[in-house]
């Protein structure tokens, strides 16, 4: 297959279809409305993406690249759980201001055709977050901030789907807490509080 001319393309494809999710879901992406987004015919698009779930695939491992970077970017603190309470805090807020690509990093199918794109260096940019948090609360064990001995993969473990849990129920509008009405604001005031009670009492049980 020949070279596409303009390399820059894909960029632009990769954004106007991460516009879309945003403004009508996963399921509003099609190559034609991308294809008209971006100015260019379909057929165009077809040099760069073999299909519309190639661009939702390489959008899922955007946005997990990004969620991790605001992940990371929130540590702070004097101690190491600190670290990890500002991690789960942004993981939650990141959720909350991108649902669209938050539900499609959730919801596309697994056993869709991974073959050109899943490798392990595609592998390691879905699972980053997860090894990430491992070496923040390794350190929080070692520093003896969490009773010797804790599972540190299933205390992860836990706490993702609680925030998971509490980020999809206020993306859906079913959290809680929140009145009805409420603004992107209030999600995050509401959701950021209930999470921080979540990690802090899963936390608790694995205290010195």
């Amino acid at each position: 297959m020949a070279r596409p001319a303009n390399p820059e393309l894909r960029g632009k494809i990769l954004r106007a279809a991460a516009d879309i999710v945003e403004s009508c879901g996963p399921d509003c992406v099609t190559m034609r409305e991308v294809a008209e987004k971006v100015g260019y015919s379909s057929t165009t698009l077809y040099l760069y993406f073999k299909d519309k779930n190639a661009i939702l695939k390489e959008s899922v491992l955007n946005a997990f690249d990004e969620l991790n970077e605001s992940c990371r970017l929130a540590m702070v603190g004097p101690s190491a759980l600190d670290k990890y309470r500002q991690r789960c805090r942004a993981y939650v807020i990141w959720g909350l201001t991108h649902p669209g690509h938050y539900t499609l990093m959730f919801q596309l199918p697994w056993e869709m055709d991974w073959s050109v794109q899943f490798t392990e260096e595609t592998f390691g940019r879905l699972t980053q977050g997860r090894k990430e948090d491992l070496i923040v609360l390794r350190e929080a064990l070692d520093g003896g901030e969490l009773a010797t001995g804790v599972d540190l993969e299933a205390l992860e473990d836990s706490v993702w789907a609680a925030l998971h849990g509490a980020t999809s129920l206020a993306i859906s509008g079913r959290l809680t807490g929140a009145s009805t009405d409420a603004g992107p604001a209030e999600k995050v005031a509401v959701t950021t509080r209930i999470s921080d009670d979540l990690v802090n009492s899963l936390i608790a049980c694995r205290l010195p």
